[in-house]
């Protein structure tokens, strides 16, 4: 066995019950990477069905991302009544919202029922993460998130072959959004499978939504916040723009855009994912976000910046591989930051920095993009992204956490923390 496979390996076995929390969850991670990205995939169609510009696509995904800020309430019902039921609420938002998109008669109706579904599908995301995070034992906690990871960018790669069949007709988009409702066929079942978080406990007091800026949280919230604005302001438009640079810009096909987008990315992400949630329970979280952040952005770069279609695919690969590895640790890490009563609030607020930073991304690119082109729009949001990264020296590291098990003050034990 080489050495990397070693090392690639969690560092104990994964007990029963934790492979059981895996696999289903890896059926609500799958969802929320195949139904979750349907914009994304319809996007280069949808574009062209509402005869929007550059401009207007930048507006329309501003204010989907928007909406998705409510999706807080989700995570504060999780902190108050537990992490089950929102979590099967939100899994349900998600598909219902995408099938009456299906059926939308114009733009604006499209975009609030776009709205609505990123509500659900942000909401979902933020308590997978917290809900796995409370399940798992700290040696395989981030091993665990980039399992379920994993299975939201096989979602997403599953996602990027359906979206061929949209292709050839005027409303192909509406094809795609009905296919993503099928997992609400799922939902009885993940009814009675998944119960409850092993960590919550029902408190009689009810911590407000302000409380993760009080002090004691605040020093942890902020640099955690600002740096998911920054890394959000980079990898949404990176995201969001990669097929309509290949297709509107490029003139490729949308079976070879997607093709080629999900034959590239597919090994960049495995090897993120896998190596990134080892190396991150191994060596810290803040090294790893470090290091995949860096990655990351020399990828996307690379990807925007070439028109030969063997540079563009390298540097699709290079970009998955950073951003992937960068996702579990900084899953852990903010999990680990925070007590079991504030968690999943202190999950969303930084969901909802991060799509503040998203939005201010896509804000900043809508007034420069036509000076000066998508690809130096994105090379200027990739160095405010690395500059950003300055703000882990502010954090401890949190490797090696119980969240089972609060302290005094109200913070998780603390294991390895240190500045």
């Amino acid at each position: 066995m080489s050495r990397l496979s070693r090392h690639l390996r969690p560092p104990a076995p994964l007990e029963k019950r934790e492979w059981s929390i895996i696999g289903w969850l890896a059926v609500v991670a799958f969802t929320s990477g195949w139904t979750g990205t349907v914009i994304t995939h319809a996007l280069p169609f949808v574009r062209r069905t509402f005869e929007l510009d550059d401009r207007g696509v930048f507006d329309l995904m501003a204010l989907i991302r928007a909406a998705a800020l409510l999706g807080l309430l989700f995570s504060w019902w999780g902190d108050h009544r537990g992490r089950r039921l929102p979590l099967l609420t939100a899994f349900a938002t998600l598909g219902a919202f995408n099938l009456a998109t299906a059926f939308a008669p114009n733009l604006s109706t499209f975009t609030w029922l776009q709205a609505g579904a990123r509500i659900g599908g942000v909401a979902l995301a933020a308590l997978t993460i917290v809900y796995l995070a409370e399940e798992m034992r700290p040696g395989v906690r981030a091993y665990g998130l980039a399992m379920a990871a994993l299975f939201t960018s096989l979602g997403t790669g599953f996602g990027l072959f359906v979206r061929i069949l949209g292709e050839g007709t005027d409303d192909g988009w509406r094809i795609l959004y009905a296919l993503s409702a099928l997992p609400l066929l799922l939902l009885p079942l993940l009814a009675r499978r998944l119960g409850e978080s092993r960590a919550f406990r029902r408190r009689p007091d009810r911590p407000p939504l302000r409380q993760v800026f009080r002090a004691g949280f605040a020093r942890y919230f902020w640099p955690m916040a600002l740096l998911s604005m920054a890394v959000s302001a980079f990898t949404v438009p990176a995201a969001n723009l990669a097929l309509i640079r290949m297709e509107n810009d490029l003139g490729w096909s949308a079976g070879a855009a997607s093709v080629t987008l999900a034959l590239t990315s597919a090994p960049g992400v495995a090897l993120g994912l896998l190596a990134g949630g080892r190396v991150s329970d191994l060596i810290g979280r803040r090294p790893t976000e470090l290091a995949a952040a860096f990655v990351g952005v020399g990828g996307g770069v690379l990807f925007y910046f070439s028109t030969i279609p063997w540079m563009m695919g390298l540097g699709i690969f290079i970009s998955m591989l950073g951003s992937f590895a960068f996702g579990p640790a900084f899953g852990a890490h903010r999990t680990e930051l925070f007590p079991t009563r504030i968690r999943a609030t202190a999950g969303a607020w930084l969901v909802n920095a991060s799509i503040a930073g998203g939005m201010a991304g896509l804000a900043a690119g809508r007034f420069v993009v036509n000076q000066v082109g998508i690809p130096s729009t994105m090379a200027l949001l990739g160095g405010v992204m690395l500059a950003a990264t300055g703000l882990l020296a502010l954090v401890p590291e949190t490797r090696g956490a119980d969240l089972t098990a609060d302290d005094d003050a109200g913070f998780p034990t603390p294991g390895s923390f240190s500045l």
